[in-house]
C-alpha cells in the first residue's frame, strides 16, 4: 500500500505597506528553500491591511503619527533598514508612502488568479521601497502590473472587479476570527502561528517540527488495510 505523507498548509497573512511584511517574506523562503519536503508543502497567501481607510501620507509621516513621535519612528526605521540590508533589501523611507492599499492588493489577488502571484507582489514591493514610487492610484499601479506581465485590460478590470476587494474584506475577517491584530502572520496547518519577521532557521524549526508531528499523526492513524501485495494488520 502506498505511504502517505504529510503536507503542510501555511497561510500567511501580509500587507505591502507593512515594514517588516517583505523581510518576513524573504526569511521565510530562505527557510522553505532549504526545507527537505519543500514539495509538500501549500502555501497560501491573504491579504490584511494595517490602514484600512487611511489616505497615503509620507512614511515618515505616517510613523511619526502612529508611534507618537519622530524619536520612535526613527528607532523603528532604523531597525527595519538594518533587517533589510541583511536581505538584500534597500528601505528609503523618505520616499516611501504609507496608506490603505486595497487597490494594490486588488492587483495582487488578480495576479494570483494568472499564475504571477509572487511576481506582483515582489514588483510592489521593490517599487514602494526601493524605487520611491506610488503604489496608490489606478494608473501607477496599471504601469506596476504591466512592467510585471498583466496586460493593461486585465488590470484595470482587476480594480474594479467587486469580488476581489471582497475576498480582502474576508482575509481580514479570518485572521481577526483567530486574534490576530497585525502582520506578518505565518500559520501552520491551521495549528502554530509565527508572527512578525523570524530569522530564516524559526522558519525552518517550524516547518520540520510541525513535518514531524504530522508524519507522528499519519503513523498512528495507519490502521489494518489490505493492499495490492496483500493485508497489513
Amino acid at each position: 500500500m502506498k505511504k502517505l505523507h504529510p503536507v503542510i498548509e501555511i497561510d500567511v497573512w501580509s500587507d505591502l505597506v507593512c515594514p517588516w511584511c517583505w523581510i518576513a517574506k524573504k526569511r521565510f523562503e530562505k527557510g522553505l528553500a532549504s526545507f527537505e519536503h519543500r514539495d509538500n508543502v501549500i502555501v497560501r497567501h491573504h491579504s490584511f491591511r494595517i490602514a484600512d481607510n487611511k489616505p497615503a501620507l509620507p512614511y515618515k509621516e505616517a510613523l511619526n503619527r502612529k508611534l507618537g513621535g519622530p524619536q520612535r519612528a526613527e528607532m523603528m526605521m532604523s531597525q527595519v533598514a538594518a533587517a533589510g540590508e541583511s536581505e538584500g533589501l534597500n528601505y528609503l523611507f523618505d520616499s516611501m508612502l504609507f496608506g490603505d492599499t486595497e487597490d494594490a492588493l486588488t492587483l495582487v489577488a488578480a495576479a494570483r488568479r494568472d499564475g504571477l502571484g509572487d511576481e506582483m507582489t515582489e514588483r510592489l514591493f521593490q517599487a514602494s521601497v526601493e524605487e520611491g514610487r506610488s503604489i496608490f492610484g489606478h494608473d501607477e499601479l496599471v504601469r506596476l502590473a504591466v512592467e510585471t506581465g498583466m496586460s493593461e485590460e486585465t488590470a484595470r478590470a482587476a480594480l474594479n472587479d467587486p469580488e476581489l476587494r471582497a475576498g480582502i474584506t474576508a482575509d481580514e475577517k479570518a485572521a481577526r476570527a483567530m486574534g490576530a491584530s497585525g502582520v506578518p502572520l505565518y500559520v501552520f496547518n491551521s495549528k502554530y502561528a509565527i508572527s512578525g519577521a523570524q530569522p530564516a532557521d524559526h522558519f525552518l524549526s517550524a516547518l520540520r517540527q510541525v513535518w514531524d508531528e504530522k508524519a507522528e499523526e499519519l503513523e498512528e492513524g495507519d490502521g489494518p488495510s489490505c493492499g495490492m501485495d496483500g493485508c497489513k494488520i
